[in-house]
């Protein structure tokens, strides 16, 4: 009897765990599509000017008040070379960017990735989906020498201390981080 306890608990625990990966997944596959819309309109309207503000500023408080909101877990777009200062990864994400990155240019880069952490005497689920940037990213983010002028000029403008440039198609851009408590039901 003491066995089928144990066994049942854990049981109940994968599929709590699962729970838990599955709303991270829908999190950041809902994240990444809503900005991917918002900056190919943003481009439609005023050219890849309008979409470097979107995607540095306004992705911000589309993550604050949508998606923590909607979904009760903590979500933010990391790299270790960000355009806006509030994607600097923390200690832990640095570290997972870092393993992401190398599995990427191993060819091994998985389309997610995710981790049960104990932080004191707490659990957490922390989640990542990579950012692999892709021919429309290269205006913005693209080698220097290969950036527009007007783009180079409204970027020392706008972010002086920028470093999301000098990426190549398939290079590892970043994540989408997300951390959820594991609450036992």
């Amino acid at each position: 009897m003491l066995y089928f306890y144990f066994f049942s608990f854990f049981i109940v625990s994968q599929e709590v765990n699962q729970r838990y990966i599955d709303l991270a997944r829908r999190a950041a596959d809902d994240l990444k599509r809503g900005l991917l819309q918002v900056l190919l309109e943003e481009i439609g309207k005023g050219g890849y000017q309008n979409a470097i503000s979107v995607c540095s500023d306004m992705a911000q408080e589309i993550t604050k008040k949508y998606y923590q909101e909607k979904y009760n877990l903590y979500i933010r777009r990391v790299s270790e070379k960000p355009r806006n200062k509030l994607n600097s990864p923390d200690q832990y994400e640095l570290e997972i960017l870092k393993k992401l990155d190398k599995m990427n240019k191993d060819g091994k880069l998985p389309k997610e990735y995710f981790e049960l952490v104990k932080e004191g005497e707490r659990k957490y689920l922390r989640y990542f989906s990579p950012i692999v940037i892709q021919p429309m990213c290269l205006p913005c983010h693209g080698e220097e020498k290969l950036l527009s002028d007007e783009i180079k000029s409204f970027l020392k403008r706008r972010y002086p201390e920028d470093k999301a440039i000098g990426y190549r198609e398939g290079d590892f851009r970043g994540a989408v981080s997300i951390k959820i408590e594991l609450k036992e039901e």
